[in-house]
């Protein structure tokens, strides 16, 4: 990487790229699943991109409904990350108050994490982590004494622990029958207090 990433808030020149790097890192979750489950597990994750890029969705398709879900609310908020000139977005990271995906919780003091991703690409450089602090800041700054987040990605869950100081508070699984809990990992809740 050529340059140092800038972390700033979602504009509408950026929602094809937002869109295109938050599908492309859902892959890596397929890790989560052991190799024989991996086509259902990848199936199960295929029905949620979908509706997360459905004209409802909070991403819309290529990115429509992004400035729309995210830019300048006062509930949430969506960052960035670039590099270079001119500007390349290489990740994206959502923050908004309570822990509720499409709720409005305006009371909340918990923040939450939404649609982390950062191009395979530009891995490994920080930038997961300046996102995670534009998020962390914007929360404070919004009254939020802590920070929660779901994942099922071990590579994703890793980073939140081990570099973010996140720690793991409680697990649900997606299918609540006895087969699906023996071969399928929870999803993880994590939290941090940040004020």
């Amino acid at each position: 990487m050529t340059s140092e990433p800038i972390v700033r808030p979602l504009a509408k020149a950026d929602k094809q790229d937002v869109c295109r790097i938050w599908v492309a890192g859902l892959a890596q979750s397929r890790l989560a699943a052991p190799w024989y489950l991996r086509r259902f597990f990848m199936g199960k994750m295929n029905l949620m991109r979908d509706a997360a890029l459905a004209d409802t969705g909070d991403v819309g398709p290529q990115g429509a409904n992004l400035l729309a879900t995210y830019d300048a609310k006062d509930d949430r908020r969506m960052f960035v990350a670039t590099i270079g000139q001119p500007e390349t977005v290489v990740g994206c990271c959502a923050v908004k108050k309570g822990m509720s995906e499409t709720k409005r919780e305006d009371d909340s003091t918990v923040g939450s994490i939404w649609r982390m991703s950062v191009d395979p690409v530009s891995r490994g450089h920080g930038i997961a982590t300046k996102l995670m602090d534009a998020c962390e800041g914007w929360a404070r700054q919004n009254g939020c004494k802590k920070m929660g987040l779901f994942t099922i990605n071990p590579v994703a869950a890793k980073f939140y622990v081990d570099r973010m100081g996140y720690k793991a508070v409680d697990h649900f699984h997606m299918k609540d029958n006895a087969i699906a809990k023996r071969l399928i990992k929870p999803v993880f809740r994590y939290e941090k207090r940040i004020a």
